[in-house]
């Protein structure tokens, strides 16, 4: 009788077992998405709105911008203009295209809201904003588009000490077309670059606890000076 000589069998020890167990989590949070960007919150731009005449020759562009966020992670703002559902209250007076394209039908005059609605990672978020369709809108024949406001997205923030978010100035006008990605336009300043310094693009770097008021400043070809300003908390 021949005995075949067996090799000792050896077990994963139980801290290797848990180091796998970890992998395999970690793969499948991955995969599934739960450890990327989630969409918190949605602006519409123009925020100031759009004033059209009653006339379906003329239109107003909106924009809209999404801010994701994730744990320990810079706040982003992307551009999800073509990736939301677009409506208005009364579509007698006007009428939205699914990339946020305002057009006048002609038919009525007053005012409406138009909406941009996406699901976010806690449920339906939107933006809304007016259009005026009346016949004294500043005619555009002729006109000089000058800038009218600011608007620093995506707004008030909390963070802690580290974490970064990339800014956006967009500016407003009166006149088509009604607004501008101006973020690498403005002049950004810091109130307490101690807490929150910025850079010449806009981004933020979280540096130490506590408040700082975060600037965006445009100067217009009139000498005219338009700010627009957000909130920075620090924690630890």
């Amino acid at each position: 009788m021949h005995f075949r000589s067996l090799l000792p069998v050896h077990f994963p020890s139980r801290r290797v077992s848990l180091g796998l167990s970890v992998i395999a989590l970690a793969s499948m949070l991955g995969s599934s998405g739960c450890m990327d960007y989630s969409l918190t919150g949605v602006f519409i731009e123009p925020s100031a709105g759009a004033c059209l005449y009653p006339d379906p020759s003329g239109s107003a562009q909106f924009h809209a911008y999404g801010t994701y966020t994730k744990g320990g992670h810079s706040t982003e703002v992307k551009d999800i203009t073509t990736k939301v559902t677009w409506s208005v209250d009364l579509p007698g007076m006007a009428i939205v295209s699914s990339s946020g394209l305002v057009t006048p039908t002609g038919n009525e005059v007053g005012q409406t809201n138009v909406y941009a609605r996406t699901e976010g990672e806690f449920g339906l978020i939107q933006s809304s904003a007016l259009v005026k369709v009346i016949t004294n809108c500043v005619s555009s024949t002729g006109a000089i588009r000058t800038l009218s406001g600011l608007h620093v997205l995506p707004g008030d923030q909390s963070l802690l000490t580290g974490d970064t978010s990339q800014l956006m100035a967009i500016g407003h006008f009166s006149i088509a077309p009604f607004s501008d990605d101006l973020t690498g336009h403005v002049v950004w300043t810091s109130s307490n670059p101690q807490v929150a310094k910025v850079s010449g693009a806009g981004f933020v770097t979280a540096m130490g606890e506590g408040d700082a008021v975060i600037t965006a400043t445009k100067t217009t070809a009139n000498g005219q000076v338009v700010t627009s300003s957000e909130r920075i908390h620090v924690g630890q």
